[in-house]
């Protein structure tokens, strides 16, 4: 019987931002190749617009690589205090990033509280939660709120849903998923985003309310 390999996760994240860093340099190197036959092909609309549409492809595929390396560097935080009032308005700049239309009903109660964390990675974190809560269709209107307890700052995003969820595992497993596009790393990232802020993420269902439940928890400034 064959026996599978034991690689640990530093040495697996190191092999996949090598890796991803080489398939970009080759996709690179396409794409300058493609640049000069665009060239050549002047003239002709009809093989301009195909050799167009070949450079588009090449360049969403290295963004694509690009943005699965990412997620395998440890994050790099350069933090900035705020008030609570600031992170809320980032908060909704994700909401109207992911998708304008989505219905959200938001609730301040941050008071006067000062946060200090890093702009880019809270921005990732709430367009993850907010792109999740989109994708999934909620039953509903989705209800977020700010607000200052016992010394944290608490990030609140409820979501009605049709059907019960269990949330126990979510974020803890990566490669979860092999959906196109999608491969368990979101939600794990958001883990390590918080972790790395000294926060920390709770989810829930309340089955009676049919709602799903998740709270980020940062201790204030």
């Amino acid at each position: 019987m064959e026996t599978q390999p034991e690689l640990s996760w530093p040495r697996l994240a190191t092999f996949v931002r090598q890796h991803t860093h080489d398939v970009r340099n080759h996709l690179n190197g396409l794409d300058l190749e493609a640049a000069l036959l665009s060239e050549l092909v002047d003239g002709d609309e009809e093989s301009k617009t195909s050799v167009d549409r070949l450079r588009r492809q090449i360049r969403e595929l290295a963004a694509e690589m690009r943005k699965l390396s990412s997620k395998f560097a440890e994050p790099m935080l350069s933090p900035v205090e705020l008030p609570a009032r600031d992170w809320l308005e980032i908060w909704k700049d994700q909401a109207g990033a992911v998708k304008p239309e989505l219905e959200i009903a938001w609730h301040d109660d941050g008071k006067d509280t000062r946060i200090k964390l890093d702009l880019d990675c809270v921005a990732k974190v709430f367009h993850e939660l907010l792109s999740n809560a989109a994708a999934f269709q909620p039953g509903g209107p989705l209800r977020a709120r700010v607000e200052a307890v016992d010394g944290q700052l608490l990030f609140t995003l409820i979501e009605p849903k049709s059907e019960a969820v269990d949330p126990s595992t979510w974020g803890h497993t990566p490669f979860s998923s092999t959906r196109r596009g999608g491969y368990g790393l979101g939600l794990w990232e958001v883990e390590r985003m918080v972790a790395a802020h000294g926060g920390k993420i709770r989810r829930t269902y309340d089955p009676q309310a049919k709602e799903l439940v998740t709270t980020l928890a940062f201790s204030q400034s």
